[in-house]
């Protein structure tokens, strides 16, 4: 956020507009911790019950699933609610969700296809939730220190990333997976309690839309496509989501099939990955013009296929650590830079529309590109696949330098695209 806050001063000496972007960080963050933990227990409980990165990436293609009818809907929903009542109602479904999981864990009930269906209905009401969070986080923070904002909260989120897998790789260790799903449960208190706090700047109605659902659905599409920045920006964040970030969600086949490992190994390349993503967004916390982020954004990316390359290229779990890293810092600061151009280029009357079709491109590409590697995996080496879908993505960038070139040259940079009729 601000210099003072990026120095660590106490909230309560803080502006009122920064004290409650840190307390509505601080809330998602441990939340986070709970998430990465049960995403850390699902993807270990996925490979303990079929030893098979077929299935490990079919629960990961839950986010797919989910993505392809909620992604559309929840931007439009976005737009048109009350921020404060739509994240409790989410919020609230998450916490049912996380402690039917353990409940249904404990009693010995589970089974790989309830574990998927489970994973289907978290990621589906994660749908909802993350566009009217990243529009808050924008609202909180305010335009002139959105991408600190941004870096700030994905600190949070990657402390969460580094803590979360360390944890639940312990509880696993120690005790039994279904513990880790009842931590997040309870995880989701401190991010109801500070939506709670910062109710008296989030709690307001929106006008009302005169388009039916559909139509506003059809314009946030219509906008995308239209608008060049956005448009060459989501080109960009699909090759990114489709062949560079599956390798987050088979990290468990990665410790269990190349590594020979079990939770401590799968920990442990979480953990490397969530560090190497907090050193990425303590970097990106100086304030920088729009230029600045879009060439940022384009070497992290680049970069984030070299240290695949690097990561695949070993059986030494040293090196994948040292690699996952690298890898870590790179997917973050790339990330932090796509989703502060999506919020700066795009027309405040459908921010959350396009926010949400980002999300549906960053959830499912992920998910869609874990399944294809997964199933292949079977006739072509883990290690291989995702090497060659890193590779693939370097060469999209590369070709792709002089369009975004040309396109974010025009001026002015920030102008605010107009709102389809």
């Amino acid at each position: 956020m601000s210099d003072d806050f990026a120095a660590g001063i106490s909230a309560d000496r803080l502006p009122p507009r920064i004290r409650n972007f840190v307390i509505f960080s601080a809330g998602q963050g441990l939340s986070s911790v709970g998430t990465w933990m049960q995403k850390t227990g699902i993807g270990w409980l996925a490979w303990d019950l079929t030893h098979s990165a077929a299935w490990v990436g079919t629960i990961a293609l839950a986010d797919l699933v989910a993505a392809l009818w909620v992604g559309p809907l929840a931007g439009a929903v976005t737009d048109r609610s009350n921020p404060f009542r739509l994240l409790i109602t989410t919020q609230g479904i998450a916490l049912i969700l996380a402690a039917g999981l353990w409940g249904t864990t404990a009693a010995g009930l589970i089974d790989i296809w309830v574990l998927l269906f489970f994973a289907i209905g978290e990621a589906s009401i994660q749908g909802f939730n993350q566009p009217v969070r990243m529009t808050v986080t924008g609202q909180l923070a305010g335009p002139a220190r959105l991408s600190q904002a941004i870096a700030t909260n994905s600190i949070a989120v990657n402390l969460a990333r580094a803590i979360g897998p360390a944890i639940a790789g312990w509880i696993m260790l120690k005790g039994s997976v279904e513990w880790v799903f009842a931590a997040n449960a309870l995880s989701f208190v401190a991010m109801l309690g500070a939506v709670m706090v910062v109710r008296r700047w989030i709690d307001a109605d929106v006008p009302g839309s005169k388009a039916a659902l559909a139509g506003d659905i059809t314009d946030g599409f219509r906008y995308i496509a239209q608008t060049p920045k956005i448009a060459t920006l989501f080109s960009l964040v699909l090759s990114f989501s489709l062949l560079a970030r599956p390798f987050s969600e088979l990290l468990p086949a990665f410790a269990g099939q190349v590594f020979a490992g079990g939770p401590q190994t799968l920990s442990a390349l979480m953990s490397a990955q969530g560090c190497g993503a907090l050193f990425g967004a303590a970097w990106m916390l100086r304030r920088r013009p729009a230029d600045v982020i879009v060439r940022t954004t384009l070497a992290t990316s680049l970069g984030l296929t070299l240290s695949l390359l690097a990561f695949t290229a070993t059986r030494r779990i040293e090196l994948a650590v040292a690699a996952m890293i690298l890898t870590g810092l790179c997917h973050v600061v790339s990330n932090i830079g796509m989703q502060s151009l999506a919020q700066l280029f795009s027309d405040p009357a459908l921010r959350g529309r396009v926010l949400a079709l980002y999300s549906l491109l960053f959830r499912s590409g992920p998910s869609l590109g874990a399944f294809a590697i997964g199933l292949a995996s079977h006739w072509l080496g883990l290690q291989l696949l995702v090497g060659a879908a890193a590779l693939l993505h370097g060469l999209v960038l590369l070709s792709a330098l002089p369009v975004a070139r040309r396109v974010y040259a025009r001026r002015p940079l920030l102008a605010s695209p107009t709102a389809p009729g």
